[in-house]
């Protein structure tokens, strides 16, 4: 294993330990979404430098928390970025159905993080998922905090330009509020700058606690001498260029373009 897959990985692994010690806790500490959150962003741009035993780890907590008791009370709220882990590391859609389904839950301060873990796997979702779609009308119908940002990662999943523009359409079309209306509107008409701070936050949010525990944390690496050498740099920009929502303005312009 060369140093930065044994950096990766001895972040994951030290992480994903810290994250199950604290997980039965009654009050859940704003880490734990740090924590997680990280690990999605790294299985996602490191995918084939995690190793073997992490990835099972990962899987397998996973798997467990779905069979405990607590699972249906506080379980389900809690692992949504494992949950994402597992879909990069597995590809195996139900995963990802299992994350995706609890988008429009009633509690507003979790939607928020399930929202920031679905928009890690965004490039690997698509938009015919049933459950995505039927999750995003549903906030929208009720008006759920962060049904906004919930749109445009919907429309931000891998399908055509017409499909999308059809589902816009519909949706002005059966909405009585005007401002809902004036809000599908605007992304059709400035699809191309429509600004939302809200993924671009999470990702530097979870680089910045990457790269401090790094630092913090020298034994994650057995050597430091040319800690990066390996790493590509342009291979890895470019990866982060194409994510969808990793910039404060987000490019829908395809929703006015094509028609």
């Amino acid at each position: 294993m060369n140093i930065p897959e044994q950096l990766i990985n001895g972040f994951i692994k030290s992480e994903l330990e810290l994250f199950i010690k604290q997980f039965d806790e009654r009050f859940i500490p704003d880490i734990q979404d740090q924590r997680s959150l990280a690990i999605a962003w790294l299985c996602y741009y490191f995918k084939d430098s995690v190793s073997s035993e992490n990835s099972s780890s990962i899987i397998q907590f996973v798997e467990k928390v779905y069979l405990s008791d607590n699972y249906s009370t506080y379980g389900w709220m809690r692992i949504s970025a494992l949950q994402a882990s597992a879909f990069i590391l597995t590809g195996d859609i139900y995963y990802a159905n299992s994350l995706i389904q609890h988008i429009d839950c009633g509690q507003g301060w979790a939607r928020g993080y399930i929202i920031e873990s679905a928009s890690i796997i965004c490039p690997l979702l698509s938009f015919g998922n049933h459950q995505l779609k039927k999750a995003t009308e549903t906030n929208i119908k009720y008006f759920h905090t962060y049904y906004e940002e919930n749109v445009i990662l919907y429309l931000s999943t891998n399908g055509t330009a017409e499909e999308k523009v059809n589902w816009l359409e519909h949706q002005i079309s059966i909405s009585n509020d005007d401002y809902l209306r004036k809000f599908f509107n605007r992304l059709k008409s400035d699809g191309d700058l429509n600004k939302s701070g809200f993924f671009v936050r999470m990702f530097s949010k979870v680089k910045s606690y990457i790269i401090f525990k790094m630092l913090c944390q020298p034994s994650f690496a057995e050597f430091q001498l040319n800690l990066f050498s390996d790493l590509d740099f342009n291979k890895l920009t470019k990866l982060e260029n194409k994510h969808p929502l990793n910039d404060y303005y987000i490019d829908l312009s395809f929703l006015s373009n094509d028609k």
